[in-house]
């Protein structure tokens, strides 16, 4: 019989000590590890307290999971006790990520501390933050048994090169054309709240450039993004989602092509063009990882810019960029490291050749554009024209292989559905979105492609996709449709009783008027920003917000932790002004919150605030035979205030629930829910 190995581990991290115990299995060794109450390997143990007692040795997965977990934290004290018993009991520890001390629970018996202090001298595996299993580090496990493996100087607690997320492990790179170093970072390295602004993207297009009433739109359609009116309105723009997305999220992934050809970004680096303080807020970001770069395109192994872009035409944007590059040592992201070729195009291909493929959603779509019968028509016409065409530039006809057309580019689809070919004072029509208005919907393609493309890369990094908060709601259909929804219902008996719960306390109200003036993204810098995210309460805000919205698609509704949320929220901007020794002004801010409930692409807002309670719906269609989506938002103000505008507002959208109705179809559900609100807690419609 093998060494007895008792394995101890947070049900969290189980597929890892599963694997752990697999292979330690096959090496002959005895293992004792519980799952789900199923022993695995010999049963020399009937429960845990016996393993714990006749095993040879412990090998303990320390996670941010199991840190946190009383039942693992008492295996391992138990552990420790018997081995300063028993020299030939040892406890070997195998760590996932990065761990901290305060993420340990204070239990004040001098236990956990004792746990911690033998990590930081014990010898250790380390595993990347996913647990990823290697032949590597197994064969450095079966040293570690045998008592080959030396000692090393134990976990170092302090934070990795400051790296915001603890439990991600970047690898260091050195570069020799910047002859600086960068950081590679992968999917399991970003933090649960990591989110990806489309409105940062190069190409995104606000609804208030191109909308019919707008003073912009003459000027977009003559001179594209080059028009001085829509630049001054994007700087504006764009700095406002940054720091949105900075406030309530971890970390944010954006695109180096967005860098390079955003005038409002180029200035956060462009020498002596732009707030001192400002650019260094910008770097310390960079720095410690709250900003990933996205190395987009084939071949984009650095941040550094060996070659000038084919989607740049700013040579001075690159030339101060790297200069950037050679000074700080910044964290970058990409699709796959170990090939310079990226797959976004091939997924491309398969979205542009089954447009057309189901109806029933391109009928919703065609209504979410408000086409009459006629413009429906061409428009799944012209879905159908896009699926063979690109089907036969990415494929050699009669064979049905791919051709060696690499994949497909949004600038392709750009060239042959959007812009014009060439363009007389545009070199780069794509780059510049000068639209052929001869192409048919070439304005509705551009922002289904475009919301497709940005949801590519948040499905690829597992990250959030961060929609402008002043998109038109029925519009955030179209991004519905590429996610993948959870599987769990809700009756409209379940939201009124949590609806009715939360609508008795005033209390709520009171502390968002706590905000004052601060709910206004003007009174806000990137510098401030910083300050703001050094506080305590913000992290224990990001913490809860990356719990609502983890377990919105399989927990049941509850608006318990809103109230929570809020508390903390108006805290860290409290503790951001007692910092900076300022005073909040109260006068034009009226106290409201907004749920958004989103049926299908049916949009109702739910509107509170002290004077009068409000619903509000938007055109779209509620759910089909197949969609039955039901996901709900909170926001902090008024949805249909002129006033005080979610445009305007600090505060991002919390998903607190992403699941189903439990009709098929939406319109009864959507009557009943209306019918509660407006007799029973006093809503009124406005329209």
């Amino acid at each position: 019989m093998g060494k007895r190995v008792f394995i101890s581990y947070s049900h969290q991290d189980s597929v890892c000590a599963k694997g752990i115990a697999r292979f330690l299995t096959r090496q002959g060794y005895d293992v004792w590890i519980d799952v789900d109450k199923l022993v695995v390997g010999q049963s020399w143990a009937n429960n845990i307290n016996e393993a714990l007692q006749t095993a040879d040795m412990m090998i303990a997965l320390i996670s941010k999971n199991s840190v946190r977990r009383m039942e693992v934290l008492r295996e391992i004290s138990e552990a420790l006790d018997r081995n300063e018993k028993d020299e030939s009991f040892y406890v070997l520890f195998v760590v996932i990520g990065n761990v901290h001390p305060s993420w340990f629970p204070d239990t004040g018996d001098g236990k956990v501390k004792k746990i911690i202090e033998c990590l930081q001298v014990i010898q250790f595996i380390q595993l990347d933050a996913k647990g990823t299993i290697s032949i590597a580090k197994m064969q450095e496990l079966i040293r570690a048994l045998n008592g080959k493996m030396t000692y090393t100087e134990g976990i170092d607690f302090r934070k990795s090169n400051e790296y915001i997320y603890e439990a991600g492990v970047p690898e260091k790179v050195y570069d020799n054309v910047a002859e600086n170093c960068f950081y590679r970072v992968h999917a399991s390295d970003l933090a649960p709240s990591t989110a990806f602004p489309f409105a940062l993207d190069n190409q995104w297009l606000p609804d208030e450039i191109i909308a019919d009433d707008s003073d912009m739109k003459g000027q977009f359609m003559h001179y594209g993004f080059e028009a001085e009116c829509v630049q001054q309105f994007l700087e504006t723009y764009q700095m406002k989602n940054l720091y949105l997305a900075l406030m309530h999220t971890r970390q944010i992934i954006l695109n180096r092509a967005s860098i390079l050809n955003s005038k409002s970004l180029q200035k956060l680096y462009f020498a002596h063009e732009y707030k001192e303080r400002e650019q260094n807020a910008f770097a310390h970001l960079l720095k410690n990882g709250s900003i990933i770069v996205f190395l987009y395109g084939d071949h984009e192994l650095t941040p550094y810019v060996d070659e000038l872009p084919e989607y740049s035409t700013m040579r001075h944007a690159v030339d101060e960029w790297n200069r950037l590059c050679t000074e700080i040592a910044m964290y970058c992201i990409r699709e796959n490291w170990e090939t310079p070729v990226d797959k976004h195009s091939q997924e491309l291909v398969k979205q542009c050749t089954t447009l057309a493929f189901n109806k029933e959603t391109n009928d919703m779509l065609a209504e979410c554009f408000d086409f009459d019968v006629v413009q429906k028509k061409e428009f799944l016409s012209t879905l159908k024209e896009i699926e063979m065409s690109v089907f036969l530039q990415t494929h050699i006809i009669g064979t049905g292989r791919r051709s060696d057309v690499k994949g497909y580019s949004r600038s392709a689809f750009y060239r042959n559905f959007v812009v014009v070919d060439k363009s007389e004072n545009h070199p780069d029509p794509v780059l510049n979105c000068i639209f052929d208005e001869k192409k048919p919907f070439h304005r509705e393609l551009k922002k289904m492609i475009d919301v497709y493309y940005n949801s590519i890369f948040t499905n690829f990094f597992n990250c959030a996709a961060l929609i402008p908060s002043d998109i038109r709601p029925e519009d955030t259909f179209i991004h519905q449709l590429y996610l993948t929804h959870g599987l769990k219902e809700v009756s409209p008996d379940e939201l009124e009783y949590a609806f009715s719960e939360f609508f008795g306390n005033e209390a709520i109200l009171d502390k968002i008027g706590e905000i004052g003036d601060n709910f206004y993204l003007e009174n806000w810098s990137l510098d401030r920003i910083i300050s703001y995210r050094e506080g305590m309460h913000w992290r224990e805000y990001i913490e809860l917000v990356e719990y609502i919205t983890n377990r919105s698609t399989y927990w049941e509704v509850d608006f318990s932790d809103i109230e929570n949320l809020i508390e903390l929220f108006v805290e860290s901007i409290k503790e951001c002004q007692a910092k900076e020794g300022t005073v909040s002004k109260r006068t034009p801010f009226v106290p409201a919150y907004t749920f958004r409930i989103c049926i299908g692409s049916k949009v109702l807002d739910i509107v509170c605030n002290r004077n009068v309670r409000k619903l509000k719906t938007y055109k779209g269609v509620l759910s089909a035979k197949t969609q039955n989506s039901l996901s709900i938002q909170f926001l902090i103000g008024d949805s249909t205030s002129e006033r005080n505008r979610i445009s305007e507002s600090i505060f991002l959208p919390v998903k607190i629930f992403d699941g189903k109705t439990n009709y098929i179809g939406g319109n009864s559900y959507l009557e009943e829910l209306s019918s509660f609100l407006t007799e029973q807690c006093e809503f009124m419609w406005i329209y």
